[in-house]
């Protein structure tokens, strides 16, 4: 076997169900696990807590729109992907459907890495509109004014006039501060659409949500914060959708019955070394609902990827990387 396919140290072993012993110990990546249920989508239980076989087709969806993707993601290729996965399914009772009539769900593999948040440009917004600031204070003391109407921003410009100070320096730091402050306010707006797409992607939109409220001022704790690290942060990520496969062939309608986000961090971490354990940890999750954003430790392991067959690749759907709605 090609060491370029053979990756992440003793998963093979884990999904057999041999035991690995010391082998694994310190081996572990930190993961955050997001799942959703929708449009219906009920497992069937066959007792003894089991739920009944279900049957899938499997896709490749590619990464998602506005993520990016580094050396360690390309090295790991969508046969290997899909094997990992498909041994975690038949773990859950979803088995590789054999043909197209066979198959109910269409199950849509996508990866890759979000994009870090430029920290450079903000830290250098907040430092170009603190210095403006600073200039139109001085600017405004040698007009003659007293400090306590120089520290007043709302009224610079009409104080300037009223007070009969007008000079080209003044009207000058109050164009420059009002020029940095609208830079300042454009760019939290794109840092805004910016954490919202990586949330999104990694399904931590409703625990931000669900956190952004008083108590981040009133000794909540820190998670809205936590998380917005997590978001600004670069992460890798894995996300497995599951459609409707005879409602996508029949009406070529995208009907989304349940979808997994996994994801960890690229700094520390590489996605060849640490794509079995992210699909482990969201295997507990595949056809259902985690309720929140659940964020544990998974082993490591090393997987031997023989040669998978697949009967032909279904059509994936347009990929729009939002979660399945509750009905």
């Amino acid at each position: 076997m090609n060491q370029a396919r053979r990756f992440v140290v003793f998963v093979g072993l884990m999904l057999l169900g041999i035991p690995t012993g010391s082998l694994l110990a310190g081996e572990t990546v930190a993961t955050a696990v997001y799942a959703r249920v929708g449009n219906g989508y009920k497992r069937e239980p066959a007792g003894g807590g089991h739920f009944k076989p279900e049957y899938y087709a499997l896709s490749n969806g590619g990464r998602i729109y506005g993520t990016s993707r580094d050396l360690t993601v390309d090295r790991v290729t969508y046969p290997e992907v899909a094997e990992i996965a498909m041994r975690l399914l038949a773990g859950q009772n979803y088995h590789y459907a054999k043909s197209k009539e066979q198959a109910k769900l269409l199950l849509v593999l996508q990866w890759g890495s979000t994009l870090g948040f430029n920290r450079v440009n903000k830290d250098l917004a907040v430092t170009t509109a603190g210095a403006a600031f600073a200039d139109l204070q001085n600017a405004m003391l040698a007009a003659g004014m007293d400090r306590s109407t120089a520290g007043s921003i709302g009224g610079s410009g009409d104080a300037f006039q009223k007070g009969g100070y007008a000079s080209v320096d003044a009207q000058t730091a109050v164009d420059r501060f009002e020029t940095a402050m609208a830079r300042l306010f454009a760019d939290n707006q794109a840092r805004d659409q910016f954490n919202e797409h990586n949330a999104r992607v990694l399904g931590y939109m409703d625990d931000l949500t669900d956190s952004n409220d008083i108590r981040r001022w009133a000794g909540g704790g820190d998670r809205f914060t936590d998380l917005i690290a997590d978001v600004e942060e670069s992460r890798y990520y894995i996300v497995i959708s599951a459609y409707d496969f005879p409602e996508l062939l029949q009406h070529e309608k995208r009907k989304l019955l349940w979808q997994v986000r996994v994801s960890v961090r690229t700094p520390g971490n590489s996605f060849d070394d640490s794509v079995a354990a992210m699909l482990r940890s969201a295997s507990k999750y595949f056809g259902q609902d985690s309720g929140k954003l659940i964020r544990g430790e998974e082993s490591k392991g090393t997987v031997e990827l023989g040669d998978t067959k697949f009967l032909g690749e279904a059509p994936a759907p347009k990929a729009t990387g939002k979660p399945a709605e509750k009905k």
